[in-house]
């Protein structure tokens, strides 16, 4: 239908972008639009698979800026930097994660409330995968905003997510190779590997 928007979000790791080489794959019809919401902090190698990923899926990754700091004159800080003044300097952490409801999920709704007030529905693909029993993506109580997770309905495991990417020849991000997960630099997440310790 031309009132349905269709979104994805990429986070710069494997799971989001084997769902977006997925989508495009199993369903070549849909118009969707691939957005990344970036903090300031991201890793160079973020930025280098996103764009290898933009040029297989053929497709522009629309970058959702946080805007809200610049209006108050800090135009040369990060969206990062001026939400840690706001919290007063404290960093994320699991039980503080501000960074992911400032960072990523309030750009992401400011961005789709103007389709949604203005009657169309919006799908958005989540890469929950069938193997992650414990998550369900974003929900903001709108039925209009309607959470897909391909990978859960069609039984696609982590397993199933390298496979997607090794075939389309993109394999993981390189990061991969000396931390555990993709986010900021200095994501608290991120597990020791190779003898190192982020």
């Amino acid at each position: 239908m031309t009132d349905d928007m269709h979104v994805l979000g990429l986070s710069g790791g494997k799971d989001s972008a084997a769902l977006a080489l997925y989508m495009k794959d199993h369903y070549p019809d849909l118009d969707i639009q691939y957005f990344f919401t970036d903090t300031g902090h991201e890793l160079e190698e973020v930025y280098s698979f996103l764009s290898r990923l933009s040029g297989l899926l053929n497709k522009e990754v629309l970058f959702l800026e946080e805007d809200k700091y610049k209006k108050h004159g800090n135009a040369s800080k990060t969206p990062f930097e001026w939400w840690l003044g706001i919290n007063h300097f404290f960093l994320p952490s699991p039980q503080q994660r501000w960074c992911t409801v400032k960072l990523k999920l309030d750009p992401f709704r400011r961005w789709i409330e103007p389709y949604l007030k203005s009657g169309k529905t919006v799908y958005q693909y989540v890469a929950i995968r069938s193997d992650e029993d414990h998550r369900e993506g974003l929900q903001i109580g709108d039925p209009r905003l309607v959470t897909r997770l391909p990978f859960r309905e069609d039984a696609v495991d982590k397993s199933g997510v390298l496979e997607i990417l090794n075939n389309a020849g993109i394999g993981l991000p390189k990061y991969y190779e000396w931390r555990s997960r993709s986010g900021c630099s200095f994501c608290f997440f991120n597990r020791r590997l190779n003898g190192l310790v982020f």
